[in-house]
């Protein structure tokens, strides 16, 4: 669910930024310059601060459609399951029928190997690293403003009248790759170093998880694909939990509003604490419901027997 209709204090700037980027990338005036600027960029951040929502923002304000593909559910090129769809034809359908796009790759921390934390980009053991490897390449591709070998053009009277050179013209011209993720595995790294012993204390001095702390630790294949400045956006703010809450408030039935409120008062300050962010929210609405249809239950007889 998106409550976001508008930016909070804390996305602003990164809000700003991924606008400005994607339209100097869309007005195309760098394509004739000797020097070519890495327009994909990565977005990160903790958990529920609403950098997907930033994504829908920047589409809108863009005048581009928006296509997100969340990088664990990705379906490699040639790995056919019944009623599953590769991610190649999928993104080549939705280019064919728009004229701009934002691509939001989700949740691309998934896609680093177990030993890629240290920005050596090493590799684990097991299955899932060959399937790692396949995805990873494929954005590779996309980022390089090329499909992968062998792909062919999906079977749709729109997309037959498109031929494979114009679509990737529209490749390398109007879409603008995004990549979000949060990096949760080098935050729980960077604050939980501890000397040698149990009980040992926290170390104080940690280092923060800036953007650049972050860029430094990537992969350098991937850092090589986009640019190389992050957005980052960061921890929501006390306000911030309050202000989304009432404008979650605002959207809901208005048989709804009371239970939501009064579950928002109950759980807020624990969400602040734990720093949940807009995943509160949810807990919030689920409670509500539940409420409500408590409320609505026909009271169980008594003198039934089971």
């Amino acid at each position: 669910m998106s409550i976001l209709t508008s930016p909070l204090p804390h996305q602003k700037d990164a809000l700003n930024e991924i606008i400005a980027r994607a339209n100097a990338y869309y007005a195309g005036t760098w394509r004739n310059l000797p020097i070519r600027p890495r327009w994909h960029s990565l977005v990160c951040g903790p958990t529920g601060v609403g950098k997907t929502a930033l994504a829908m923002l920047a589409a809108e304000a863009t005048n581009s459609s928006l296509l997100r593909i969340s990088a664990p559910g990705w379906m490699p090129a040639g790995a056919h399951q019944r009623g599953t769809r590769e991610s190649i034809t999928v993104i080549a359908e939705h280019i064919a029928f728009h004229d701009r796009t934002i691509f939001v790759i989700d949740e691309m921390d998934k896609l680093m190997d177990s030993g890629a934390g240290s920005g050596s980009g090493g590799s684990s053991a097991g299955g899932s690293d060959s399937w790692r490897s396949y995805v990873r390449g494929e954005i590779y591709e996309l980022a390089d403003g090329r499909w992968p070998s062998g792909m062919r053009l999906p079977d749709d009277d729109h997309c037959n009248e498109i031929s494979l050179d114009e679509i990737t013209t529209k490749l390398r011209e109007s879409v603008f790759i995004l990549g979000v993720g949060t990096f949760q595995s080098w935050y729980d790294q960077t604050s939980s170093h501890r000397s040698m012993g149990f009980g040992a204390e926290l170390d104080p001095c940690l280092p923060e998880m800036t953007a650049d702390v972050v860029a430094s630790r990537l992969p350098r294949e991937l850092a090589n694909r986009f640019n190389s400045d992050l957005i980052k956006l960061p921890d929501l703010q006390p306000s911030d939990y309050r202000q989304i809450a009432l404008d979650a408030e605002r959207q809901l039935p208005a048989e709804l509003q009371e239970s939501f409120r009064s579950e928002v008062s109950k759980r807020i300050d624990r969400a602040i604490d734990a720093k949940k962010g807009v995943r509160f929210l949810e807990e919030c609405v689920m409670q509500a419901l539940k409420n409500a249809s408590m409320a609505q239950a026909v009271p169980c007889d008594p003198n039934l027997n089971f």
